[in-house]
């Protein structure tokens, strides 16, 4: 996960419907992809997320200690489980 960063600070609590899905921590990487969209109306109930409007895909990276993968990184996680992912 490298590059600039940009940022409004604006903060917002992100809630995931799919939470329920993740595996418990077990001192062990998980590695995800995130992935960033242009959106031209906030205001709009519905969203296009698709390749036209796609800024930018990072990853993988470690949900829980927040590093990203090189190929000399090791199994065992040395983060904690984040609170309210």
């Amino acid at each position: 996960m490298s590059g600039r960063v940009y940022s409004t600070g604006i903060q917002q609590q992100a809630v995931s419907k799919f939470a329920a899905a993740l595996p418990e921590f077990n001192g062990r990487h998980l590695w995800i992809f995130t992935g960033a969209w242009v959106v031209q109306n906030p205001a709009r109930s519905h969203h296009n997320f698709d390749m036209e409007n796609l800024l930018t895909v990072d990853g993988p990276g470690c949900l829980h200690c927040e590093q990203h993968w090189t190929p000399t990184i090791g199994a065992k996680c040395p983060g904690e489980p984040k609170e309210n992912r």
